[in-house]
């Protein structure tokens, strides 16, 4: 095995959780793993609710990985591996994913020397497709347009748009610094399409192919993809894509018109990038503008990443000394990196947290919340959306309050809700 443990002491952050969280029947096997996932696990997470709890499944997956990839003898110093939480760090409302052990709202760079893990996480190619509609309309013309539109539109593309944070919407399109109209109008698209995603999600498909490994950890396998195994699971994927995008400009075309509207940015926010190293899962990396979507009262902000994260933000960061121990300055520099949306939070503030493994990953967690003027709420699941009425999603102010603060993006527009289209009101509950 190459892998080099370092043996060092390395502080994490000073912050404490602000309840007690456990993961209970941790095989001994598995704790020097978790301890490793923790020092690689960096988060711009904001609010003390459910940030901890993602950051604690995901050193749970994470782990998993580094186990498998040492048994195939990858050299953790050399590859760099890393989870990167945005300010919406949530967690998962699929099932299999946080069975596996991990959340959402991260990049995960999961490369292990041409080895790729980041399958492990569940890429499905869901992303904001935005465009300008350029035919001549008044507000109320356009919204007339919409609702129409809106009982005409296929059942796919209704099934689609309704499941769970998924939508499409129309906005006016105000001046960041002023308030004024731009008289511009823009509609987002924001979906994972009508793929499907067994292909991705079990590859059984895969397992005679050359490069395909399948490693037993203490709490579940882990499959790692190279040679012939990663090239054909990655053709499949890069083809997936692009017809998820070609799906969303689909539902641009039923909804405003062939030739009604400009296509302004395609952006995959959970999906795979360079040749399968880094996992967007929930999250942007690109160059261009970006929209950060939230409640769908407050609509979207519309933004130019800056080439993130910058010396002067790691200097000051909490995790700065595991950064600087480890190495991971130049891997965390010049990301263009930035959450996608709010993210799911708990309603109410937690008392307590803890999870319960078995030999296949995460085999339930309990959870104790703090209700409003009665006792505490003691709940336990297998996943989150078993309990998705304790769930809102995340306030504009808290979540750019933390961008802004990583110097993350440059605000361009407000982009004001005009209409959404379906659901007129976005609803938690789906699949991330």
């Amino acid at each position: 095995m190459n892998l080099n443990i370092v043996n060092e002491e390395i502080n994490l952050r000073e912050e404490k959780p602000p309840y007690p969280i456990s993961i209970l029947n941790v095989s001994p096997d598995f704790e020097p793993w978790l301890e490793e996932a923790e020092k690689r696990i960096f988060s711009l997470g904001t609010g003390d609710r459910i940030v901890p709890i993602a950051l604690s499944i995901m050193k749970i997956g994470f782990a998993k990985i580094l186990f498998a990839a040492s048994e195939l003898g990858a050299d953790l110093e050399r590859c760099k591996p890393f989870v990167l939480f945005a300010p919406d760090c949530t967690c998962s409302f699929n099932k299999i994913r946080t069975e596996r052990g991990f959340s959402y709202g991260a990049l995960i760079k999961g490369d292990m020397e041409g080895m790729i893990s980041t399958n492990n996480s569940m890429p499905n190619s869901c992303g904001y497709t935005i465009a300008e509609i350029t035919v001549g309309k008044t507000d109320v013309s356009l919204v007339n347009h919409l609702k129409q539109k809106q009982k005409e539109m296929g059942t796919d593309h209704l099934q689609q748009l309704g499941k769970g944070n998924h939508f499409s919407a129309v906005y006016s399109v105000r001046d960041a610094i002023t308030g004024d109209d731009t008289m511009k109008r823009y509609i987002n698209v924001h979906s994972s399409g009508n793929l499907g995603t067994d292909f991705l999600y079990d590859l059984k498909w895969l397992r005679d192919v050359d490069g395909y490994h399948k490693i037993e950890t203490p709490h579940g396998p882990i499959e790692l993809l190279e040679s012939d195994a990663k090239r054909i699971y990655l053709d499949r994927y890069n083809k997936g894509d692009k017809t998820n995008s070609e799906y969303r400009k689909q539902v641009l075309e039923e909804i405003m018109g062939e030739g009604a509207f400009n296509i302004l940015e395609e952006i995959t926010h959970q999906g795979l990038s360079e040749d399968g190293k880094f996992h967007r899962l929930g999250v942007q990396v690109h160059e261009g503008f970006i929209p950060i979507a939230f409640n769908s009262e407050e609509g979207l902000m519309l933004a130019k990443i800056k080439p993130n994260l910058g010396k002067e933000f790691l200097d000051s960061w909490s995790y700065r000394e595991n950064v600087e121990s480890l190495g991971y300055t130049e891997e965390l520099t010049n990301l263009n990196f930035s959450p996608h949306g709010g993210g799911y939070e708990f309603r109410y503030p937690v008392e307590k947290f803890s999870i319960k493994l078995s030999k296949n990953g995460i085999k339930n967690f309990e959870i104790e919340l703090k209700l409003r003027n009665t006792q505490n709420k003691k709940l336990k699941a297998n996943y989150f959306r078993q309990i998705k009425e304790y769930f809102s999603f995340r306030r504009k102010l808290p979540m750019m309050r933390e961008v802004f603060k990583a110097d993350l993006v440059e605000h361009i527009y407000d982009l004001e809700p005009l209409m959404q289209i379906y659901p007129l009101v976005s609803t938690v509950g789906g699949t991330l």
